[in-house]
């Protein structure tokens, strides 16, 4: 939106309301950026960095200033999917939606009131998060066995031994191997 555009044609013409138009103009670009970003904030899939820091103020969340934006809307998301009650397959719902479908693993043993969640390498940036979310929605008379998915053989099998002797043990064991 051009400033100059909305003025009638006499004043458009006038070298005061040009320098005027000119001299405004970069605030006008300014606010119609942010009020097209507006909308992105209401998603959090789209959140910008100002609407993080928004929803993190008024969900009480530490601000996080260093952390990328993704790690950011993915806490955010970690408080927006709880809803109560929780059930298993609720549980297992809600880590599909903040690990991705494979990207854990969940069982649990009523007999001995165990719980067994394993978060794949591909998601091990969310590990932190997951952790928090069992502990406040897994009742209190169950045990929370968290930790990482590491490279197991079945995995390794269908690689040869030339492209594994690319990575290091640890590298084979602690990372997403593509």
């Amino acid at each position: 939106m051009e400033l100059h555009n909305y003025w009638p044609e006499f004043m458009a013409e006038m070298k005061e309301f040009k320098a005027l138009a000119l001299a405004e103009q970069p605030e006008v670009t300014v606010v119609q950026l942010v009020v097209r970003q507006i909308p992105d904030d209401f998603f959090v899939e789209t959140l910008t960095d100002a609407g993080a820091e928004r929803w993190e103020k008024m969900l009480g969340l530490a601000v996080a200033g260093d952390w990328a934006l993704d790690d950011r809307r993915f806490r955010i998301m970690t408080w927006f999917t709880e809803q109560a009650p929780f059930t298993f397959r609720r549980l297992k719902e809600l880590l599909g939606t903040l690990c991705g479908e494979g990207g854990f693993t969940a069982t649990r043993d009523v007999s001995t009131r165990n719980l067994v969640v394993r978060v794949a390498l591909t998601a091990k940036q969310n590990y932190k998060d997951v952790g928090a979310l069992l502990e406040r929605i897994v009742p209190a008379n169950m045990t929370i066995d968290l930790s990482l998915l590491y490279n197991q053989h079945g995995l390794l099998a269908g690689f040869t031994h030339t492209q594994l002797s690319a990575y290091t043990h640890e590298q084979l064991r602690n990372e997403a191997i593509t």
